[in-house]
């Protein structure tokens, strides 16, 4: 005896559509199959490949982009500083008008100025 069963294309099409949805569903059920762990380790070599070409790609190029950064950082370290300094100068010299020094004042000005730079060098 031979029984022949007939099934059409799209019901199976159907049955399979439904299959994977129930496979990659929130359902707790379904959430340690065999198919989600096969999937998951697919997709976990490739990254894993992927983040290793993309290091050998660049690994050449990562001492100039760390000497760049660096140098970045210094000079935005600078500039911030200047800036500050800058706010503490006009800070400190509110009003300050260098025509309005007496001559006492202006030779003592000097005279510091001119100590200064004796003592830059030496």
């Amino acid at each position: 005896m031979q029984i022949t069963v007939e099934v059409p294309e799209d019901r199976v099409a159907s049955l399979v559509r439904q299959r994977i949805d129930e496979l990659f569903s929130n359902d707790a059920r379904f959430r340690e199959t065999g198919v989600r762990d096969l999937v998951r380790s697919i997709v976990d070599e490739t990254a894993t490949t992927a983040v290793k070409s993309a290091r050998d790609a660049i690994a050449a190029e990562l001492p100039a982009m760390a000497t760049e950064a660096v140098k970045r950082a210094v000079k935005d370290d600078i500039e911030k500083a200047a800036k500050r300094g800058l706010g503490a100068l006009r800070k400190l010299y509110a009003g300050f008008d260098p025509a309005k020094l007496t001559p006492e004042q202006r030779s003592w000005v000097e005279k510091q100025i001119a100590e200064a730079g004796n003592n830059r060098d030496e």
